[in-house]
């Protein structure tokens, strides 16, 4: 039975909504921090992910460091860019979910604290970029996520209104963009995210698999 009605916009994230970057995320970091020679903790990493490149440097290194954050994300893209398709994997159902929702003629589009050169690489490796209408990232916004700037930014560009979009994120930054934004959030449990943990910032409704998706939204 139908959740939301009257959807005409589905809003995703991409980590661990769409595909699982872990093992990508993790070895990007690990040679970055080796390089400014710092020691690095994965799960201290995996805890902040969701969060934007800038905001994790500051939060896990040192304040010496908090000068050159440019530096140190480009450093981090120049690796993630090195590694090749395997550290990379569609989550399971993202094919024949976004191929259901697009059948049904729903809009689907992206808000990622990934820049938008980054995410359409990766969607369009993987096979799945043509399923998006809009995307938008780091650099498309004054503010990432958890501000409701790229929420906002889809709205406004395909003209929908909030209470006609429904977002899917995995994590308590990410849902928290979504709320303030107005829109129908949907917190999933594939990601780095428990369920305790969001349900803490109290989404419309929690999903375990992506392919639960279509039955909730009309």
């Amino acid at each position: 039975m139908s959740m939301f009605r009257g959807i005409r916009l589905v809003i995703y994230d991409l980590d661990g909504v769409l595909i699982d970057s872990n093992k990508a995320i993790l070895e990007s970091f690990r040679r970055t921090f080796n390089e400014v020679g710092e020691p690095f903790y994965p799960d201290l990493i995996l805890s902040r992910i969701g969060v934007s490149l800038p905001q994790i440097f500051m939060d896990t290194l040192p304040e010496k460091y908090h000068g050159r954050i440019e530096e140190l994300r480009q450093t981090y893209i120049r690796h993630f860019q090195s590694l090749d398709r395997s550290f990379i994997k569609l989550l399971p159902d993202v094919t024949e979910t976004l191929t259901k929702v697009k059948d049904r003629d729903f809009r689907q589009s992206l808000a990622t604290n990934k820049t938008v050169t980054e995410a359409e690489r990766i969607l369009n490796e993987l096979g799945v970029l043509n399923y998006f209408d809009l995307l938008t990232g780091f650099l498309s916004v004054a503010r990432p996520k958890p501000e409701p700037d790229m929420i906002l930014y889809l709205l406004d560009k395909l003209g929908v209104e909030p209470w006609e979009a429904v977002f899917v994120d995995d994590t308590t930054w990410g849902l928290t963009a979504g709320i303030r934004a107005g829109v129908h959030t949907v917190g999933i449990t594939t990601g780095n995210n428990n369920l305790g943990q969001i349900e803490s910032v109290e989404p419309d409704t929690v999903i375990h698999r992506l392919s639960d998706l279509p039955d909730i939204i009309e």
